[in-house]
């Protein structure tokens, strides 16, 4: 190949590293968004009795994968891993879960979520419909903020699967 020409490809090259990369670095700053994930997660809980209510404690680990994406920090096929800590009251009134955990990406940033669920059961062959909270992060999840809504159903050996859906902007 002519000098020039090879001088030219390069230049093209460069260029267009460039405008790649400065493309999705101001994909992390998004100001607003929408995402769909999949969890795939274990349990570990202590269940003790008292009276009516059963009282359940521990955590969840596993991981999360945005399955589709309108963009931002969220990357549609990108995966996190994620520890929440669990407390379920359960009485005839019915169930009160709320967690609160983080997730974290490939890069080490992470996601803070708290999660609330009124409705469903916790036993093999349930689950139910509740909501996460993004409440803030580090690294190109700091300043966002959203909600989400999602289905879980509990499977055997400890595990539970996750769909939801979630609306995200940020401060």
């Amino acid at each position: 190949m002519h000098p020039r020409r090879q001088i030219g490809a390069m230049a093209t090259i460069a260029i267009i590293a460039i405008f790649n990369g400065s493309m999705a670095m101001a994909d992390h700053h998004a100001k607003s968004g929408t995402f769909d994930y999949l969890q795939a997660l274990t349990t570990d809980y202590t269940t003790v009795r008292r009276g009516e209510e059963t009282i359940t404690a521990g955590s969840i680990k596993g991981s999360m994968t945005i399955i589709r994406s309108s963009g931002g920090p969220f990357k549609e096929g990108s995966s996190n891993t994620q520890v929440s800590v669990v407390h379920v009251k359960k009485s005839v009134e019915g169930i009160d879960l709320v967690a609160d955990g983080i997730q974290i990406d490939s890069d080490g940033d992470q996601v803070y979520i708290y999660g609330e669920r009124k409705a469903g059961d916790i036993a093999v062959g349930g689950g139910g419909k509740g909501t996460v909270n993004l409440i803030g992060g580090t690294g190109k999840y700091d300043g966002v903020n959203g909600i989400c809504e999602y289905t879980v159903e509990y499977l055997p050996d400890n595990r539970i699967v996750t769909l939801g859906s979630c609306d995200w902007q940020r401060n």
